[in-house]
């Protein structure tokens, strides 16, 4: 079962300001989450988010990306730096 990755623009763009080597790894955070958005494993640490948006969240070093899971679709909505907060 493998689900299809999807960016909004705005992610686009902060992965392109990020240096080669954290871009790489964030870039292959988001790919672990073509196999299975849900589960939490080495290199790709997932968990869900509390509130009323179904959002679940990405760590990746020190960058944050927020998804919702809809069919087979992974559609990430949101990326940020560590310390900005939820």
């Amino acid at each position: 079962m493998s689900y299809s990755v999807l960016l909004h623009p705005d992610v686009a763009r902060y992965l392109d300001s990020l240096p080669a080597r954290e871009r790489k790894r964030c870039y292959s955070g988001l790919k672990g989450l073509e196999e299975d958005p849900y589960l939490p494993r080495s290199g790709c640490d997932v968990k869900k988010m509390r509130g009323a948006r179904p959002y679940s969240g990405l760590r990746v070093g020190k960058s944050r990306f927020l998804y919702v899971v809809s069919g087979r679709e992974v559609l990430v909505e949101e990326a940020f730096e560590r310390g900005r907060g939820y």
